[in-house]
């Protein structure tokens, strides 16, 4: 007897069509793009205040600044993908329940 491994294809449709792990594979990038948003602030106050003199050398801080907006704006497109092909998917079609039935 032997196992047949699904195509690449397949592997896809079913990732897509199971709806509670998509959704939670978009939660889990809102949670990753939250978490980089919160560290490009963590750098804009640095910058603001000047306390990035204490941590960085001038290069490394801005390199490191522009590295931290890079991985933001990666995680919102991500996310909005994301979005979009949650949004292309077809509808589940609502289940027919007869409340009148007694």
């Amino acid at each position: 007897m032997t196992l047949r491994r699904p195509c690449a294809a397949r592997k896809r449709y079913l990732m897509t069509t199971d709806r509670p792990a998509f959704r939670k594979l978009g939660k889990l990038a809102a949670k990753w793009r939250d978490l980089a948003e919160k560290r490009r602030d963590c750098f804009a106050e640095l910058h603001r205040s000047g306390r990035w003199k204490l941590y960085y050398d001038e290069q490394t801080f801005l390199t490191q600044k522009h590295d931290v907006n890079e991985i933001c704006s990666r995680w919102a497109m991500i996310l909005e993908q994301h979005r979009r092909a949650l949004r292309s998917l077809p509808q589940p079609e609502a289940s027919a329940i007869d409340r009148d039935a007694a």
